[in-house]
């Protein structure tokens, strides 16, 4: 085999694992989720297993560094079906336009107003 090749076949490799890895993540989660009847969503509960094992050290960040970085570049493909969802519910954002800029300005000046207020009185200040 020439080097391009073995190159292509490592590359290939590690993106496979790397793959899994995620997968294997997320099914784990899936049963976490359907076993203990949790009530938070599985895809949170695999990035939050993933990111402890990465954590851990029981999965090395080179191995599935090749495989985050494509999902990365292509993740506002993921994001078109909740978009696509949202016109169907056009009629009930329409209703509620001025609760939800009241939410959507207020609840963020707030906590950012909190924030700033507690982080003043702590030790760690410029």
């Amino acid at each position: 085999m020439t080097l391009k090749v073995k190159v292509v076949l490592t590359r290939l490799t590690q993106f496979i694992f790397g793959v899994l890895m995620v997968v294997i993540c997320l099914c784990s989660a899936r049963m976490i989720v359907a076993l203990g009847a949790l009530p938070i969503p599985a895809p949170l509960l695999g990035m939050l297993l993933l990111f402890t094992l990465l954590q851990g050290r029981i999965i090395h960040v080179d191995w599935v560094k090749s495989a985050c970085q494509l999902l990365i570049a292509y993740l506002a493909f993921f994001f078109i079906p909740v978009g696509v969802g949202v016109i169907n519910y056009l009629n009930l954002l329409a209703g509620n336009v001025l609760l939800i800029a009241i939410l959507l300005v207020c609840l963020p000046t707030a906590a950012i107003l909190a924030v700033g207020k507690f982080a003043s009185k702590g030790r760690y200040r410029d």
